[in-house]
């Protein structure tokens, strides 16, 4: 639906511009509808009460009060909506320009807009009007002078906040100017809420012409003014109190009119940035690999619950005790789920598409038991009924998902499943509180006990931290530790460890195995990662559109699945080959934080020279792509220290490591999103300056982890791959719209998807139109900065194939970064492990069986592999 759709959708709207409507309609018809001319005086008919011949009554000059009200609004309506236009055009213009290049723009702008807040805005006004002249004139002089302020300060904080998002990013890095970045990506997300500011900063102007207008600064007599009438009225408002009250009340409808208009516009321009796909595009194929992409639908429906009711949800968990005969006969951990039928819930009622289609399982107390399946197939719908908390918008319409004893869950995204403002040890403190009775002094002696038992190091520091101090494996011990301490029988785990490296995943994944088998815990494990399932658990259920479509002991399933489905899945999973024997005793994992300490030396590190991705019959050419020496620093400390690469026309070069090992840092400073501090960067052997120009730019370009938040949310497919043509002259007109119909081909992708915006595709479809994207700009060289973690290993697999073919195809040179190892495998010639922001190990196809530092060999051991359980 677009913006015009939602606002006739909208009911503050609707009232609003209906009541606006009724004001302006009556201030144009100002001439006809007034009875009597506004200015004709009856000195003898003075102060009469509201009658038949004059409704709202006389002053006392005998004017009739409903004429004079009628051209009133005319008078204050024309006054409000051009002293509010300058203000609001030099407020945005001022608040686009110091957000976005900030430094020293930022800093005399912010000065300025201090400058003119620090005065009174009444006095400054007054002192304005009074220097100009009293009148229209003066009017709309003063607020020009001062009313941009509040726009300039709101819209400079939201663009200074926006300058470092992803899409704002991937238009620079496109080589976009920054007007084009400015007018065409950054003003129409800022729009929504100018537009609210606008609608109520006609209210406040309407009020100050009003209060100008009582002082006898504002429209000057004999021209009707509401303000002006409240005024004279003000001498009579015990005997004859409609005189100010009416005018009063027309000046508080107008406002509440604009101030419903202004909310109902925000709201129909802001929800194209973050809304969900509508039902009726649920299940697109993602071609190429028949991936269906079953998304969540928008909808406001009723919460029909399973048999069970939520007795207190408290966060990321929830305490769900049983309701019902069926639910009370269960065992602590025992799981039930019969005919299970989750529906979209679409507006009006009705029936929605089905998510989750006459699912059936069961888990005994103590089991570990895995749910797979690609995007889409209602995985973690299955979770959110067991926990009895449905996702808006989404509802059980028949069956049954029931659990004996306290139910707790761990969701994917630990930074987001921890309040941001709240320190670590104070929310597992209420989680503790919700769970049991007792005194402030056993809460925090559970708080302490609880994180030693998830194995965190320093548990006072931890919990005197904030979430955002704590390394992604930190979080996600912290989100474990929460769901422990309601003591559940049943743990249900979504996707933990998907954005973790392989050594953090390790860990984690030994910690809930651990804690399984200790306190007999149930546990029922989603994740698209067949490997990490069959690592943890004893049985598997393979889930495709809402059903299942195998179930069975894990190892059976691995070695000889029964469906084609499955055989699939298995068969998308990425192999590494099996490690040589261990030649010695290795280094330990060090402790601390899950981000290893910087290493006292590069242990096996090649020189650059060495390390030239490229296949054989590039052997000869120069590279492409080289880093030479680079340092990177944020503040005082060095992220990337030292670091050497290099890459030839149609190779490939994998970047792997730990989280905070400096990877994704290397990469922006390679695209030139970050300067270097030490070092060079060279494309096709000449040194790129720390500011690149357009060319630069358009030859590195950068395909990012995230496609969703890379993806300007306001423009369709057509329009972001169309923007790169035009302003790098590469196609203009139909030539344009063929050439975005063949990139969107090129990475196996329906041209009519063109039309679409990023929250109506599929992850791996978004994550090929940030391919094509890239490619659009014919550049040299691509990053590619975990372009797979978030997928499927479907969808994963075609990506990875895809890339394979452009390299071949293009010639372009390629630098993934990833903490998948295998992927890396599949893909580059050549490895480079980092380590603390140094490179540590290089080497090509050897390194995945013969690595040569103890910690390359704990990176490929610590990666789960097909049939192994932990």
């Amino acid at each position: 639906m677009n913006a015009l759709g939602r606002l006739r959708r909208s009911p503050a709207f609707a009232a609003g511009a209906t009541l606006l409507a009724l004001i302006l309609l009556s201030a144009l018809l100002a001439p006809v509808l007034a009875p009597y001319p506004p200015n004709a005086q009856n000195l003898t008919g003075g102060l009469l009460p509201p009658s038949p011949e004059h409704w709202f009554g006389t002053d006392q000059l005998g004017r009739d009060v409903l004429s004079r009200m009628l051209f009133a609004a005319q008078t204050d309506l024309r006054v409000s909506v051009l002293a509010a236009l300058a203000p609001f055009v030099i407020g945005v213009t001022v608040g686009l320009v110091t957000g976005y290049f900030g430094g020293a723009v930022d800093w005399v702008g912010s000065r300025i807009i201090d400058t003119v807040i620090a005065f009174p805005f009444y006095v400054i006004v007054i002192a304005i009007v009074f220097a100009v002249g009293a009148g229209e004139g003066g009017i709309i002089v003063a607020f020009a002078l001062v009313g941009w302020v509040g726009y300039a300060r709101v819209l400079r904080a939201m663009t200074a906040a926006l300058r470092e998002s992803g899409w704002v990013q991937a238009a620079r890095g496109g080589g976009l100017s920054h007007a084009r970045v400015l007018l065409r990506h950054l003003l129409p997300n800022v729009l929504p809420q100018a537009i609210v500011l606008l609608a109520t900063e006609i209210v406040l102007i309407m009020v100050a012409i009003v209060t100008l207008g009582y002082l006898g600064l504002g429209i000057q007599p004999p021209t009707p003014d509401w303000g002006t009438m409240i005024s004279d009225g003000q001498a009579f408002i015990t005997t004859h109190w409609w005189l100010s009250a009416l005018p009063g009340l027309a000046v508080v409808l107008t406002g509440v009119s604009l101030s419903l208009i202004g909310d109902g516009v925000g709201d129909a321009l802001r929800v194209g940035a973050g809304a969900r796909p509508r039902a009726g595009r649920a299940g697109r194929v993602d071609r190429g690999r028949g991936h269906a992409s079953g998304r969540l639908p928008r909808a406001n429906g009723p919460f029909a619950p399973p048999r069970r009711r939520i007795e207190r949800p408290a966060g990321a968990d929830a305490k769900a005790g049983a309701a019902g005969g069926a639910s009370a006969a269960l065992r602590a951990g025992e799981v039930r789920v019969r005919g299970l039928r989750v529906e979209a819930a679409p507006r009006g009622g009705g029936s929605g598409p089905v998510l989750v289609d006459g699912l059936s399982f069961e888990v005994r107390p103590g089991e570990a038991v895995g749910i797979v399946g690609e995007s889409g197939s209602g995985k973690t719908l299955t979770l959110r009924a067991l926990l009895g908390m449905m996702p808006p918008g989404t509802r059980v319409a028949a069956g049954e998902a029931s659990a004996g004893g306290p139910v707790r869950m761990v969701f994917q995204d630990p930074l987001t499943a921890l309040d941001p403002l709240t320190r670590v040890g104070v929310q597992l403190r209420e989680a503790v509180e919700a769970a049991h009775d007792g005194s402030r002094a056993e809460a925090a002696r559970r708080v302490r006990e609880l994180l030693e038992r998830v194995r965190l190091p320093d548990p006072g520091r931890i919990a005197r931290a904030y979430p955002h101090q704590l390394s992604g494996g930190q979080r996600q011990r912290v989100v474990i530790a929460m769901a422990l301490a309601g003591d559940p029988a049943l743990l249900l785990c979504d996707e933990p460890t998907t954005a973790l490296d392989v050594t953090v995943q390790r860990r984690v994944l030994e910690l809930l195995d651990e804690l399984r088998r200790s306190r007999g815990i149930t546990l029922v494990f989603v994740s698209h990662d067949l490997a990490v399932v069959s690592s943890m658990c004893e049985r598997v259920i393979v889930m495709r559109g809402g059903r299942a479509v195998e179930s069975g002991e894990t190892e059976r399933v691995v070695r000889d699945p029964r469906e084609p489905y499955t055989r699939a899945l298995l068969d998308a999973v990425p192999a590494l080959p099996q490690l040589a024997a261990d030649p010695g005793p290795g280094t330990p994992l060090p402790g601390g934080r899950d981000a290893p300490q910087r290493p006292q030396g590069r242990t096996g590190a090649r020189t650059p020279e060495a390390l030239v991705a490229g296949g054989a019959a590039s052997a000869s050419q120069p590279p492409v792509l080289e880093v030479r020496g680079a340092q990177i620093g944020y503040g005082r400390a060095l992220a990337v220290d030292g670091v050497s690469l290099a890459v030839r026309a149609g190779g490939a070069l994998g970047i792997v490591g730990e989280s905070g090992s400096g990877k994704t840092t290397l990469a922006r400073a390679i695209v030139g999103q970050l300067p270097l501090i030490g070092g060079e960067i060279l494309l096709d052997g000449r040194i790129q300056p720390s500011r690149r120009d357009r060319a630069a730019r358009r030859a590195v370009q950068l395909v990012p982890q995230d496609p969703y938040s890379s993806l300007d949310p306001r423009m369709t497919v057509g329009q972001t791959l169309g923007e790169l043509l035009r302003a790098h002259r590469l196609a203009t007109g139909a030539e344009s719209r063929a050439r975005i119909a063949g990139l969107l081909e090129s990475v196996r992708l329906d041209p009519g998807l063109a039309r679409c915006y990023p929250h109506e595709l599929s992850g791996g479809q978004r994550q090929r139109v940030a391919i094509a994207r890239a490619l659009a700009v014919e550049p040299r060289a691509i990053v590619a900065d975990e372009p797979t973690s978030a997928l499927d290993v479907s969808v994963q697999a075609s990506v990875v194939e895809l890339l394979r073919e452009l390299r071949s195809a293009t010639g372009v040179a390629l630098v993934l970064v990833s903490h998948d190892l295998a992927v890396v495998h599949e893909l580059c010639e050549e490895v480079l492990v980092m380590r603390g922001g140094e490179a540590v190990e290089t080497g090509g196809a050897a390194f995945f069986t013969e690595p040569r530092t103890d910690y390359g060999r704990q990176l490929l051991s610590a990666v789960p592999r097909l049939g192994r359980r932990a």
